[in-house]
């Protein structure tokens, strides 16, 4: 999707995973639940107009780059910001509670006839089960570009070693799809 013509939910979800983070790690740096976080980014509800500027700092953009969706000509802020904390360098190896690594992509689909296909693979199979375009027998059709998700953003967070939900999109048929590494 062109970036102009790109929704508040795209632009929130798209720069969330250009970070690497998991709705889960956005909700808890922004103080809300991961339902939240999965509303705004399916368009369904927007991020209340007081999270804005910690919501655009914690996605490493301006207030007018995450509305807007363009980079501002010249920022002149009213009065001084005060500067955020330093965070951490992202680590090579993430700090997950177990201490390990997602070994496996996992897609699950509810699809409105009633249909549930629920897809695990390995993280060294991601690539061609994201790229799935054919129908599978009898289930659903699978086209994860039909449902505007840019696979290449998946990709991103499974180098960066993130674990939990990436993706919740509840489609216009009725369908939903979750996409989580675990």
């Amino acid at each position: 999707m062109d970036e102009k013509n790109e929704t508040l939910g795209r632009r929130i979800a798209r720069l969330r995973l250009e970070c690497g983070m998991t709705q889960e790690r956005l909700a808890m740096k922004m103080g809300v639940t991961a339902q939240a976080v999965s509303k705004w980014e399916n368009d369904l509800s927007a991020p209340d107009i007081s999270l804005l500027p910690e919501l655009a700092r914690t996605l490493g953009v301006t207030v007018d780059e995450l509305l807007e969706g363009r980079k501002s000509q010249e920022i002149v802020p009213a009065e001084p910001e005060p500067q955020p904390e330093p965070e951490p360098e992202p680590e090579t190896t993430p700090s997950h509670s177990d201490g390990s690594r997602p070994k496996k992509l996992h897609i699950h689909v509810d699809s409105s006839d009633g249909d549930v296909v629920n897809i695990n693979a390995p993280l060294g199979m991601a690539s061609a089960v994201l790229g799935v375009s054919s129908k599978i027998p009898g289930v659903v059709n699978l086209n994860l570009n039909d449902a505007d998700i840019d696979t290449t953003l998946i990709a991103e967070a499974i180098k960066h070693g993130e674990k939990g939900t990436l993706i919740e999109v509840d489609g216009d048929d009725g369908d939903h799809v979750t996409i989580s590494l675990e």
